[in-house]
């Protein structure tokens, strides 16, 4: 069986698309992933100052935060496809070597937020804001690089 240069040339540049499109893809999943925790973390920073007693508690602010943290982590969760990290990643090769790992960990960091969107009194406060950090710190510590 003979292959022509024509055929050739024509699956060089299939398989050439096709790896230019995968990275994209990559590139397109770490950058939104990256934003949805920096949403997180940004999030997080006015519930740490109630926590820290440096502002009043206002169940407003807790739920308005805390529907921001459950709604990007939410998406971030569907932004690690295989390929996605390495280079500025924090992502530890664990993201993609253990999986469940790593899904029970975001929907148990999930499901951490939606509790604290529910959160209208001051004494409830510490408790739920102390299991979605716990959560968030768990995943950290198992999948997450440290930061340079």
């Amino acid at each position: 069986m003979r292959i022509s240069k024509q055929a050739v040339a024509s699956l060089v540049v299939a398989l050439s698309v096709g790896s230019a499109a995968a990275a994209v893809i990559a590139a397109d999943a770490f950058h939104d992933r990256h934003m949805a925790m920096e949403a997180v973390g940004d999030a997080m920073k006015p519930l740490a100052a109630i926590a820290k007693k440096q502002a009043p508690f206002d169940a407003a602010v807790v739920k308005t935060n805390a529907t921001t943290i459950a709604d990007n982590l939410k998406k971030a969760s569907t932004l690690f496809p295989a390929g996605s990290g390495g280079g500025d990643s924090l992502a530890k090769p664990e993201v993609w070597s253990d999986p469940a790992g790593f899904e029970k960990r975001m929907k148990d960091a999930h499901a951490a937020a939606v509790a604290l969107q529910a959160v209208s009194d001051e004494a409830a406060y510490g408790p739920a804001l102390g299991a979605l950090g716990g959560n968030c710190k768990g995943c950290h510590d198992k999948y997450r690089l440290p930061k340079k």
